[in-house]
């Protein structure tokens, strides 16, 4: 029989000019907020300061911290949480892509906790108190503002885990695609295919379910359409608005269902090597299609024909043809680049390796071709390079 749970608690406010709204939500769980981005660029393009206008006028006051890193450390988020207990912030606002709302979670428990909170991240003990968090997403994206979820790089170990609680999702979640508009082209398209190996994932997922799987469809078959679109000309609006959803979509898909091997590897190899996470996902995901496929040969079929703009699989899709499709995809976006050309090293390989089936072995136990061993890591690694 049928059985699956289904938790996701997060107030999605979608839309253009939503961001005004931001103030009217804030109130309910705080009276000042730490306002949480990576480097001062929000800042010096006005951004920041709209937004402490918008919280003054529901009587939140507001303070501002910008040294997170673009794959956040750990240390950061200690001297942001330092700030936040220093300046008297009960709330803490992430401004940006998954890297500033992953820090602002990070922060959140930290404050709300105290002391060191790293065991927590590599999930050895149980996060059990964070502050109300509060995310504004500026790109389509890392469904981080959906997700229970928040990855945190030890700069000291090389590890990038990503850890989980209910108490990570955040109490709003406000999705205004206006924001995304003048998002350089190479983030864009990297972003955009992290919502792509977020359905992918998530919908091959043993953890799928049915509600998982809707999100997944909708998702998949919205990027096909319209990521292109958004890398070609970053000012089309009802691109920009679709991939927005597709990126939500995918949040509330990866909050059920997790991921798979290629986001576990991808984990792995951003925490050595400091890589940008989409632009890896695009460089192993045809190589881990391949070796899963076989396990779950509809679902696979399913996810080729809809970036192709099918309904569903014609009866004489052949598996190759989706790799086909996500490869065409990734040559068309600018993202085949392979890991050779990001920085990764094959002396590399035994670090990552051991990561992946360590810290982050839950995620490849998600896979349908689960157990993955280090041997099937090294071969993906391989083909990729």
């Amino acid at each position: 029989m049928l059985e699956f749970e289904n938790y996701v608690p997060v107030d999605v406010v979608f839309g253009l000019k939503k961001l005004e709204t931001i103030g009217k939500y804030a109130k309910k769980y705080g009276t000042k907020a730490l306002i949480v981005t990576t480097g001062p660029f929000f800042k010096e393009s006005g951004l920041v300061d709209r937004i402490a206008g918008y919280l003054k006028k529901e009587g939140v006051d507001s303070e501002y911290f910008c040294d997170v890193s673009p794959n956040p450390h750990s240390n950061e988020t200690y001297a942001g949480a330092n700030f936040a207990v220093k300046t008297g912030c009960n709330i803490v606002i992430g401004l940006g892509g998954g890297s500033a709302i992953d820090a602002a979670k990070c922060i959140a428990v930290t404050v709300a906790q105290g002391g060191d909170i790293w065991p927590y991240w590599m999930g050895q003990k149980e996060i059990y108190a964070a502050l109300p968090i509060i995310a504004v997403t500026t790109t389509s994206g890392t469904g981080s503002h959906i997700s229970q979820y928040s990855v945190i790089t030890n700069p000291e170990t090389n590890e990038k885990p990503g850890a989980g609680s209910p108490l990570l999702y955040a109490k709003v979640a406000i999705v205004d695609p206006e924001l995304m508009i003048s998002l350089p082209k190479k983030m864009t398209a990297a972003t955009g295919f992290d919502v792509l190996a977020h359905a992918i994932e998530a919908y091959t997922s043993k953890s799928a379910t049915p509600f998982s799987e809707m999100y997944c469809e909708r998702s998949i078959k919205i990027v096909g359409k319209y990521i292109r679109r958004t890398v070609q000309n970053g000012g089309d609006v009802e691109a920009r608005v679709m991939m927005a959803l597709a990126d939500t979509l995918s949040g509330f898909s990866i909050a059920i269902a997790v991921i798979t091997m290629c986001h576990a590897m991808s984990h792995a190899v951003g925490g050595v090597c400091n890589t940008v996470h989409g632009e890896t996902l695009a460089a192993m995901t045809p190589s881990t299609i391949r070796h899963s496929m076989s396990f779950s040969p509809e679902k696979y079929k399913n996810i080729g024909a809809w970036l192709k703009g099918y309904d569903k699989a014609p009866a004489d899709w052949k598996l190759e043809q989706t790799v086909e499709a996500v490869e065409e995809l990734i040559k068309d976006i600018g993202m085949d680049i392979p890991l050779s050309q990001q920085g990764v090293k094959r002396s590399d390989f035994d670090e990552i390796i051991k990561g992946t089936i360590g810290y982050m072995g839950g995620g490849c136990d998600l896979d349908p071709a689960a157990p993955i061993s280090a041997d099937v890591v090294r071969k993906v690694l391989e083909e990729s390079f």
